[in-house]
C-alpha cells in the first residue's frame, strides 16, 4: 500500500516536471496568439485617387533662335579722319539725318575752299567771256564781224563754259566728302551698339555703330532638315524670350531653302513683333507643333519631387507606394508620363488637388 502512494507521488511529480518544462520552452500557451504572419487591412488612402488612362497630347518642336533685326544698319566712315565728336551711345533713339559721330574735316574744308574759289574764277571768266560772245553774236548779224571772228570767240565761250562745269563738279564732290566728316543717321532708329570712341582714326568702310528699328524685330531660328516638310508659312509657332520673360505666339513668315552645310538645319523666321523690352541678339525658343499622339498625362502636382527623382504615389495591393516616374513636357498644369506607369495605374492625388 505504501509502494503504490509512493509510485503515484513519483508519477505526478514527473507529469507536473513535463508540463512546466513544456511550458517553458513555449510549447504550451495559455490565450496567446500563436505567431506567423496575418493579414492587416491597409489604411485608406489619404487623397483622391486618379486611374491613369491614355489621352491625346499634341506634340511640339522646340528649337533655339534669337531676336534679330532685318533693318539693322552697320554705320561706317566714307573718309578718313580722327573721332573728334560722338553725340549718341548704345540704347539711343536718334532720328533721321540726326548727327552721330563728327571726324576732323580740316582737310576736306581745306578742299572745299580751293573749289569753291575755282569755281568763283570760273565763273569770273565765263562771264566776260559770255558778254563777248553774245556781243559778237550781234556783230555778226550785222555783218561787223567776220564768220572766222565769231567763230573763235564761240571756242572760247565753250571753253569757259567747261571750265566752270568742271569747277561747279570739283566743289560739289569737295562738299560732299567735307559733309562726310559728320556721320547721321539714315532713318529713325535705336543704336544698337558703338564700337568707335573721340581719338579714334577712322578709315573708310570702318564700323563705327550699329543701328536697328525696333519697330521690324523677328525671331529666327534654325530646324533641323527632317523636318522641313513639316513647317509651313503661316503656321502658329509658341515664342519665349527667357531674358525679359517674354512670351507670345508669331506666325512662321520666312522658310529659308539653303540648309547649312555642317549642321544641316534651315533657317526660319517669324512675322515682326513689337516690344520694347526685347533687342536684337537675345535668346530664344520656339515651339513648333507637330500634331498629336497618344499618352500618359498626369496633374503636376501628384509628382513628388524625391532627391533628383520624379516620383509618384501608387496604390498597390499593399498600400500606396512611391514609384520612380520619367517625365515629359508640362502643359496646362499636366505633365507626360514616359515611363514608370502604365494604363489602369492608380495613383494619389494631394488632399489640395484641383480638378
Amino acid at each position: 500500500m505504501n509502494l503504490r502512494r509512493k509510485i503515484l507521488g513519483y508519477s505526478v511529480l514527473v507529469v507536473v516536471a513535463l508540463i512546466f518544462l513544456a511550458w517553458l520552452a513555449g510549447l504550451l500557451h495559455f490565450g496567446k496568439i500563436a505567431p506567423g504572419l496575418v493579414a492587416v487591412k491597409p489604411a485608406a488612402p489619404a487623397g483622391r485617387v486618379l486611374t491613369v488612362t491614355m489621352a491625346p497630347i499634341s506634340r511640339e518642336l522646340e528649337v533655339l533662335g534669337e531676336v534679330m533685326s532685318p533693318s539693322l544698319a552697320r554705320i561706317s566712315s566714307q573718309v578718313s579722319g580722327r573721332v573728334t565728336r560722338i553725340w549718341v551711345e548704345a540704347g539711343d533713339r536718334v532720328k533721321p539725318g540726326a548727327p552721330l559721330i563728327a571726324l576732323s574735316g580740316e582737310e576736306y574744308q581745306a578742299r572745299l575752299n580751293q573749289a569753291q574759289a575755282g569755281v568763283a574764277q570760273a565763273q569770273a571768266q565765263w562771264n566776260q567771256i559770255s558778254a563777248d560772245y553774245q556781243r559778237f553774236q550781234y556783230l555778226l548779224k550785222e555783218g561787223a564781224a567776220s564768220p572766222r571772228e565769231f567763230e573763235g570767240v564761240e571756242a572760247r565761250y565753250k571753253s569757259a563754259q567747261a571750265a566752270l562745269s568742271a569747277a561747279q563738279a570739283q566743289a560739289k564732290e569737295a562738299s560732299t566728302m567735307q559733309g562726310y566728316t559728320v556721320v547721321r543717321a539714315p532713318r529713325a532708329a535705336v543704336v544698337a551698339s558703338r564700337q568707335a570712341t573721340v581719338g579714334d582714326l577712322a578709315q573708310p568702310g570702318q564700323l563705327l555703330l550699329s543701328l536697328y528699328n525696333p519697330e521690324e524685330l523677328k525671331i529666327e531660328g534654325e530646324i533641323n532638315d527632317s523636318f522641313r516638310d513639316r513647317v509651313r508659312i503661316g503656321e502658329h509657332v509658341k515664342v519665349s524670350v527667357p531674358a525679359v520673360n517674354w512670351q507670345g505666339e508669331l506666325t512662321i513668315a520666312e522658310i529659308f531653302p539653303i540648309s547649312q552645310s555642317l549642321s544641316r538645319t534651315f533657317k526660319v523666321r517669324t512675322g515682326t513683333v513689337r516690344d520694347p523690352k526685347l533687342m536684337p541678339g537675345m535668346f530664344a525658343r520656339l515651339s513648333l507643333p507637330l500634331g498629336s499622339a497618344m499618352g500618359m498625362l498626369i496633374p503636376q502636382d501628384a509628382v513628388q519631387q524625391v532627391g533628383q527623382l520624379a516620383m509618384v504615389k501608387v496604390l498597390a495591393g499593399e498600400g500606396p507606394q512611391l514609384r520612380q516616374v520619367k517625365l515629359g513636357r508640362p502643359t496646362d498644369g499636366q505633365v507626360e508620363v514616359l515611363a514608370g506607369l502604365k494604363p489602369g495605374d492608380q495613383i494619389i492625388l494631394p488632399n489640395g488637388h484641383v480638378q
